[in-house]
């Protein structure tokens, strides 16, 4: 079976996990938008990468696409809950469901498709893997709460924005490579492996998108660019900015202004000069950092297919 065969089966579960009688209501046209308009199913991909590690992957594999579902589900749902409390207009270039049915039809269906992830792991008696799930939207959570408590800090360290997207955005990648490969049959000591390169790429591909933000333009990236700064989220290239001796005055007088909500066109443009010359490269660096930590795990690993794409994956991000 070809790996885009596999995907269609991961779509196929979603499908019958997310069957639902809202027709013609506001929440089941966010549904079937949501469900009709995935992206690149990044997640559910690792989960069946690491998969094959395993000795077990053909024996589970039904268990191995309601598994990777489940993961698509979740992410899902946090995109439209993120979409919700940031008051999104875009979502991978097109208007966000919040922005087109009203955010009461979305926190429904964020809501529904969170407890069909439910009841399919009690359903199908998916123990491990509900404990995991759960523990990972804990971790969800405690990330995006502390990016609100690092809202507008002109201070805000490295190290407090990576400790927050290792709860808001790398849990769930790291949980989908632990779930491929323990469902798989790996041994600990591999799966953690597994689950730590997926990590890795979590933080990299945040790192990634927050390079974005400043290097694309609101059409190539799927989003309004620079919102993160005018609502006082300070991502990791303003960080690394803001940390060199010539950037940081000007910087964290645009972070105020920022904040009382008086920046201008004109001040927009000469923040993002100051973080293009002073916090882009940096951030590719750890982008690279990151990717080199990778290929070291997986050089350790048995050398096959999987470990073949995977590679591939994390080249592609780390050559933004």
């Amino acid at each position: 079976m070809t790996r885009e065969a596999e995907l269609d089966r991961v779509r196929q579960c979603i499908r019958t996990m997310t069957a639902h009688s809202f027709a013609g209501t506001e929440t089941g046209a966010v549904l079937d938008d949501v469900l009709g308009s995935a992206g690149k199913m990044i997640r559910p991909r690792l989960l069946l990468l690491c998969s094959g590690f395993g000795p077990l992957r053909e024996e589970r594999f039904g268990r191995i696409c309601l598994l990777a579902a489940m993961v698509e589900l979740t992410h899902m749902a946090s995109l439209v809950h993120d979409d919700i409390v940031d008051d999104a207009r875009f979502r991978r270039g097109k208007p966000s469901v919040q922005s087109r049915y009203g955010k009461d039809a979305a926190v429904y269906a964020g809501d529904f498709l969170i407890s069909r992830v439910n009841y399919w792991e009690a359903k199908e008696d998916l123990r491990e893997a509900a404990m995991l799930l759960s523990g990972t939207v804990e971790k969800m959570c405690v990330g995006e709460i502390g990016q609100a408590v690092c809202r507008y800090r002109e201070d805000v360290t490295a190290e407090e924005y990576l400790r927050n997207i290792r709860g808001k955005t790398a849990a769930l990648f790291q949980t989908a490579c632990l779930l491929g490969a323990r469902e798989a049959g790996c041994p600990d000591e591999e799966a953690e492996k597994l689950g730590k390169i997926g990590e890795y790429i979590g933080i990299m591909f945040q790192f990634r998108d927050d390079l974005l933000d400043f290097i694309s333009t609101p059409e190539e990236c799927g989003k309004d660019t620079r919102k993160d700064f005018l609502e006082g989220i300070f991502t990791i290239p303003v960080i690394f900015a803001a940390e060199t001796k010539a950037a940081r005055e000007p910087l964290q007088a645009f972070m105020r202004k920022a904040k009382a909500g008086t920046l201008t066109e004109s001040d927009l443009r000469q923040m993002t000069e100051l973080v293009l010359t002073f916090g882009v490269e940096r951030t590719r660096q750890e982008i690279h950092r990151l990717y080199r930590k990778s290929i070291a795990l997986l050089d350790t690993m048995e050398d096959n297919e999987s470990n073949d794409r995977i590679r591939e994956l994390i080249g592609k991000i780390d050559a933004v």
